[in-house]
């Protein structure tokens, strides 16, 4: 109790360290989520920003350049500054700017807009806000952007841009500039491009790191107007910027996030450089109000957590209590089956391991239940059930009190049966098989099954729960043969497990390979002439040598290989046989042994006729030789497909008659052409007088069904003539014609 206490708690703890995992993991995962969240919109908004300024500043470039070079066409430079109605009319349609005009080399403004006042034009070369981009300007043939600053002449904040002018010798002959609305919710340089209180747009030169322009609440230019950006800051304090210098991100045209410690505030948000400008674009993002976001949802997370383990707390709690109230019960069950009452395995191998500890000798019998399998088929596994716990109360009734009954699983049962004399072993498993041969008494009615057991006895056949078991399977499968039987292991069983997993290897490679063969049997009639053959498989190993099909059949059917092997006896029969008749202009019939496990193959009837199709024999030509153990345990479905073949023209063969208990009663069900008596019968009728009267009744059993008779296995002249004395008119033996490939031609009968 102490033991189960402790794994419970155990699992509690584990669970709670697991759950513990899982809300750091959730919480990480949604911080990072945030994070990506605002580096997306950071970047989207950067790069949208980055493209509607390069628009805005090529467009005014262009408009600098064509309208400055037609105001030079049109004449030279007034004398004195002056307003320009072309100005005037460039700037109604260019609603980004708030002011043109156009100065000269030396920095004075010759024509400007009529909203600028004439009497406080500054001169821009020497200006201490505009000399630098003026200068710039005059060196180089690209537009230049200016730092923003108040331009009294209009009374507003603007962001100057300077186009220079040159003549054909490359001087400058005059620079045309415009000041750039930044005021207002207008144009692309608006104060709404920012998203909340703790976000920001911001716009910065490169050539002396000057911010040009923020969009952030409460926030104008007559603040940021005189900050400096360093892009060098960003590439120190984001470390997977460390091999990516400043240089490289100016030459990229994709957004770069990054985190920044500045002013004593942490910010997240992401930077593009324009280059054909020298321009920086950045939006960014307080770190605080997302840790605040954070916060609130981990809060709410673990609130849910502790609140879900006090829960579970309490239902560990209530578990324990049950769980111990249930220990004796589990630990029952732990050792006996649930359906029968009896052991289990686990039950079982603790009582073997008992008595090994203790040296004292005993017998383990493995039973199995002949016919189970189709009691389950026919009634259904309730009655199945109800057929396993009448069982079980057979075998307690057989045994003593100190002996042990188990179940090891299905239709498999083990008795241990303690300090047994070893030459009271036979009469123990003698008695033990007459006691399960009787009927079983059941609320329907009676039912006689009988019982397969495989005996071992420690410590001859073993030492050990495994060892023991096994070598009481062995002598099971012994039993099994010949069914309601035992058998004592012997050495000689082991050898026989050994050669039925060799086979069943080298089988496996066999049919992989296609090593194995067929050969034909003649059947002929009362005056000797071929009527037909029947297919049989052979199969030479080089280890194994010649390997018979009463061996290898066997090992097919119990290892699932038998679906494989059936499918290359059926097809190859019926195409060797095809191109033999071909060659010899017959209409003989070809007759196929049919396995249970073959014919119970979903599409079995489909894939017969479809190969007598394919290769020209009609479904008349086919016979199915049939056994009865294919009735055993599934008589419907069998009786289902036989009608069906009937149907198409397939005959159905009864092979081995006579040597089952229920050959009679099925000749008034089954859709019978034809039985074959078995060679067991041939071989003694010269000297057997019961023999001779058994294959005259079958003989009558024929004619009065009507059924073709044929008479296997018939090796003298002897056998021949005394059958059809007795009224047998076909027949197929050695004294025939032996099997043989149809490649050379069979044998020709006698």
């Amino acid at each position: 109790m102490a033991l189960l206490k402790r794994n419970l708690w155990t699992l509690f703890l584990l669970t709670l360290a697991a759950g513990s995992a899982i809300l750091v993991l959730l919480l990480l995962s949604f911080w990072q989520s945030i994070l990506a969240e605002r580096n997306s919109v950071h970047s989207s908004r950067v790069a949208l920003v980055a493209q509607s300024m390069d628009s805005v500043l090529r467009t005014q470039e262009l408009l600098l350049t064509v309208v400055g070079r037609e105001i030079l066409r049109s004449g030279d430079l007034p004398q004195t500054p002056q307003h320009s109605a072309e100005l005037d009319r460039i700037l109604q349609e260019n609603p980004v700017a708030i002011g043109l005009g156009m100065a000269r080399s030396d920095g004075q403004m010759m024509l400007v807009s009529s909203n600028l006042d004439l009497g406080l034009l500054p001169n821009l070369l020497r200006a201490k806000t505009s000399r630098d981009s003026f200068q710039e300007a005059l060196a180089t043939d690209t537009m230049v952007l200016g730092r923003t600053y108040f331009m009294g002449a209009i009374n507003k904040w603007t962001i100057p841009v300077r186009k220079a002018l040159r003549n054909s010798e490359g001087e400058v002959v005059a620079v045309m500039t415009a000041g750039l609305r930044i005021d207002g919710n207008a144009g692309v340089l608006s104060n709404s491009l920012h998203s909340g209180a703790y976000d920001r747009v911001m716009l910065a030169r490169a050539s002396d790191g000057y911010v040009q322009f923020i969009s952030e609440q409460g926030m104008g230019p007559e603040q940021y107007s005189k900050l400096r950006y360093q892009a060098e800051t960003l590439t120190d304090q984001n470390p997977h910027w460390k091999n990516l210098p400043t240089a490289d991100i100016q030459l990229s045209d994709t957004p770069h996030t990054y985190r920044i410690h500045r002013d004593q505030q942490n910010y997240l948000g992401a930077v593009q450089f324009n280059n054909q400008f020298q321009m920086w674009v950045m939006s960014e993002t307080l770190m605080r109000p997302l840790w605040m976001r954070f916060f609130k949802t981990a809060l709410l997370y673990v609130s849910i957590f502790l609140g879900g383990f006090l829960a579970l707390f309490i239902i560990f709690r209530i578990t324990a209590v049950a769980e111990a109230k249930r220990l004796k019960e589990l630990m029952y069950l732990s050792r006996h089956d649930e359906l029968t009452g009896v052991g289990n395995r686990s039950g079982l191998s603790a009582s073997i391991n008992s008595l090994l500890r203790r040296k004292q000798s005993f017998m383990v019998a493995v039973i199995n239940i002949d016919h189970f399998r189709g009691v389950n088929d026919r009634f259904g596994q309730e009655y199945g059930d109800q057929v396993l716990c009448a069982f079980a109360r057979r075998l307690l009734s057989v045994v003593d009190e100190k002996d042990v009954v188990a179940r090891l699983g299905a239709d498999e049962f083990v008795l241990l049966i303690k300090a047994v004399n070893f030459q009271a072993i036979e009469s123990h498993a003698r008695q033990l098989s007459h006691q399960l041969d009787k009927p079983l008494e059941l609320e329907q009615f009676p039912l006689q099954l009988g019982a397969s057991i495989g005996v071992a006895v420690y410590p001859r056949d073993g030492d050990s729960v495994n060892t023991l078991l096994r070598s009481a399977h062995l002598a099971l499968y012994q039993a099994k043969k010949s069914l309601n039987d035992w058998c004592l292991y012997r050495e000689e069983l082991e050898q026989a497990y050994i050669r039925r997993v060799q086979i069943e290897q080298r089988l496996r490679q066999a049919l992989s390979l296609g090593q194995l063969t067929m050969v034909f049997q003649p059947q002929v009639d009362h005056v000797k002439a071929v009527y037909g053959y029947e297919a049989l498989v052979r199969w030479y190993d080089d280890e194994l040598g010649q390997v018979g099909p009463d061996e290898f059949v066997g090992v097919a059917e119990s290892s699932g290989l038998m679906p494989a092997l059936g499918k290359f006896v059926m097809e190859t029969s019926i195409r060797e046989f095809s191109e033999f008749l071909g060659a010899q202009g017959k209409m003989w019939q070809l007759a196929v042994n049919i396995s249970v496990l073959q014919f119970l193959q979903p599409g079995f009837t489909n894939d017969v006729l479809s190969l007598l199709s394919r290769y020209g024999l009609s479904p008349k030509q086919l016979v199915l030789e049939i056994t009865e153990s294919l009735f055993i345990s599934n008589f419907d479905d069998v009786l289902t497909v036989l009608n069906e073949l009937r149907k198409q023209g397939v005959r159905v063969s009864m092979d081995d008659f006579g040597t089952g208990y229920s050959s009679l009663s099925l000749l008034r069900t089954l859709p019978l052409d034809e039985l074959k008596i078995d060679k067991s019968f041939i071989d003694g009728l010269l000297d057997d007088h019961k023999v001779q009267n058994m294959v005259a009744s079958i003989v009558s059993i024929a004619r009065s069904h009507q059924l073709e008779l044929v008479a296997e296995g018939v090796e003298t002249e002897g056998q021949y003539l005394a059958l059809i004395a007795m009224g047998c008119k076909l027949f197929q033996g050695y004294y025939f014609g032996r099997p043989s490939a149809l490649a050379v031609g069979p044998k020709s009968p006698h």
